[in-house]
């Protein structure tokens, strides 16, 4: 540590002033770059929606796995869908069943059945 005369003139009793903020290097003329409101409002808008669509999809997994659970199937039935024939005819028998007012099938001893309605 260097010693630094005070105000006073006693040198060392003082702290040392603290070092100058750090403020970064000179903005550049490529750091700004030109946005039209036009396109960012477009851009906006499309990033809203995809949040928007990606928030439903996910909703809509998690309610066909209920409506599975609920018609007499399992939650992992969901991974069935993969799969190109079969996994529509399970949605379609699993959306038909999950929307009637009774349950009409035959329903599994250990997997209890239920309606939306």
């Amino acid at each position: 540590m260097t010693d630094h005369v005070s105000n006073r003139g006693v040198p060392g009793t003082d702290p040392l002033p603290p070092p100058p903020l750090y403020t970064g290097p000179p903005p550049s003329a490529d750091a700004v770059r030109d946005d039209p409101g036009f396109r960012h409002f477009l851009r906006f808008i499309g990033i809203w929606l995809l949040m928007g669509l990606l928030t439903y999809v996910l909703v809509g997994v998690i309610w066909h796995m209920f409506a599975l659970s609920s018609t007499g199937r399992r939650k992992r039935d969901i991974l069935m869908y993969c799969v190109p024939v079969w996994g529509a005819i399970v949605g379609w028998q699993t959306l038909w069943r999950y929307t009637s007012r009774n349950v009409y099938w035959s329903v599994r001893s250990d997997r209890p059945s239920k309606t939306l309605f």
